[in-house]
């Protein structure tokens, strides 16, 4: 007998109100899988080995779980990304066999993108070694290619990049006097400063920061995050604002 597809093997999942749902990967709707809960939760006792805990998130307009700070790192970047629309922390159960080994998986988050569904795995560099993880790896790379799912394994990004995305995450909230908003970017021109554009809006330098932060955030204008940001920043206009 021929070994079960990757479309047949089974998918368990909560809903938006926490019931469970099961059923073959071939029928799985991943719009509802991204809108649900958790399948795993986030425990803390002492001596840990991880670090869990719940990020808020603009996208989500809620708190989202991590079990590690590594995936805390890819919350981040998910939340800041602007063609990330939904974003699901330990979204699902895969279950099935791999030959004749059989495996059972939780990825870490499931993304909806503007592109499609992206499955995301976090794992250190070290494990990644490990002929165990590299294969039940594999192995879900397979399944979800099978349902048209792109897979990630990601295991860390520019300590630079990161600093300053957390630095940004102060505009995530959206300002109530948009007004405030509007005025700094009708200021704005190409190749500012981030001081230039403060002095340029007339306002108070933590106001118009604050205004800033939250237009970089958005990602209605653009700045280089390889570079620690300071007050020399430059800033151009995103593409998608155009």
């Amino acid at each position: 007998m021929a070994s079960p597809g990757p479309l047949e093997v089974e998918v368990r999942y909560r809903d938006e109100r926490g019931g469970w749902v099961c059923g073959q990967l071939a029928d799985v709707d991943a719009g509802a899988v991204v809108l649900g809960q958790p399948v795993r939760s986030f425990p803390t006792y002492k001596d840990q080995a991880n670090y869990p805990g719940w990020l808020w998130s603009a996208t989500m307009g809620r708190l989202i779980g991590y079990e590690s700070l590594l995936e805390r790192d890819r919350l981040w970047l998910a939340d800041f990304d602007p063609t990330v629309s939904r974003i699901a922390s330990q979204p699902l159960w895969m279950s099935g066999r791999d030959g004749g080994v059989p495996r059972r998986h939780v990825p870490d988050f499931l993304l909806r993108t503007e592109t499609g569904f992206v499955v995301v795995d976090v794992k250190p560099e070290r494990m990644l070694a490990d002929p165990r993880v590299s294969a039940a790896l594999d192995w879900a790379g397979r399944v979800c290619a099978a349902k048209g799912w792109r897979f990630e394994v990601w295991s860390g990004a520019d300590p630079v990049v990161l600093r300053n995305v957390r630095f940004l995450a102060a505009g995530r909230r959206t300002d109530p006097r948009e007004a405030v908003l509007v005025k700094v970017a009708e200021t704005l021109k190409p190749g500012m400063s981030m001081a230039e554009a403060e002095q340029a809006s007339g306002l108070d330098r933590s106001v118009a920061r604050g205004a800033l932060l939250s237009l970089l955030w958005r990602g209605s204008w653009v700045t280089d995050l390889t570079r620690p940001l300071s007050d020399k920043s430059l800033l151009t206009p995103s593409e998608r604002a155009a």
